[in-house]
């Protein structure tokens, strides 16, 4: 926000934020203390802490007691080993169960191919941030961002679709869940057909919110 608001071309009250996926979690966190947030959206939004705590309606819940105490194992650094790491999703498409829910078969295609893949990301994450994760309720204080507008895009299809559903129902007015028919969670990644709508809902409600220009 400090860069922004630097830039003599930045409209101070124009300036609003965007999260997509796990960071449609994180903006919330961002615009719920601070004001110079103008506007919020969020596409497939996701909610991670819960998502720990319960897994996804079509799935099992993860088991919390086992990946805390792998987790409190993981602190190593102290005993100078290195930090213990797990694939963020499966290695390959390959070993995804087909029965798995869609956003782990899709999301798995799409890190892991040339569809998203990239060479920075080598699909690894800290073990030991397990609790820190459970910990976190992305849409605990959704509320606070009120007066100031939320707009929320999902799938219809998408296995996440409750995490903005639950939070427009927590949020105070002005807000707005956008559903995108036949869309997935990671088809709204890169899906023409699903990402145009998106981005033209977008492009309207901060036009229509913030005042750049």
């Amino acid at each position: 926000m400090i860069f922004l608001e630097s830039r003599n071309e930045v409209d101070e009250q124009g300036i609003g934020n965007l999260g997509i996926c796990t960071s449609g979690g994180y903006v919330f966190f961002a615009a719920e203390t601070d004001e110079r947030i103008n506007g919020v959206g969020t596409v497939s939004g996701v909610d991670m802490g819960d998502l720990f705590r319960k897994g996804l309606p079509s799935s099992m819940a993860p088991n919390l007691q086992n990946l805390f105490k792998e987790s409190g194992k993981a602190r190593t650094e102290a005993r100078g080993q290195p930090p213990r790491m797990e694939h963020i999703v499966s290695n390959t498409p390959e070993e995804v169960p087909k029965d798995a829910p869609t956003l782990y078969r899709e999301r798995t295609d799409y890190y892991l191919t040339p569809r998203g893949q990239h060479p920075n990301s080598k699909n690894w994450f800290l073990l030991k941030i397990v609790d820190q994760n459970a910990e976190n309720s992305s849409y605990e204080h959704v509320d606070m961002i009120s007066p100031r507008p939320l707009l929320m895009i999902a799938g219809t299809n998408a296995d996440t679709r409750f995490f903005g559903e639950e939070a427009i129902e927590k949020a105070k007015t002005p807000k707005e869940i956008f559903l995108i028919d036949g869309a997935t969670h990671v088809a709204l990644y890169d899906k023409r057909e699903h990402v145009d709508p998106a981005v033209d809902k977008l492009n309207s409600f901060y036009k229509q919110y913030l005042h750049a220009g």
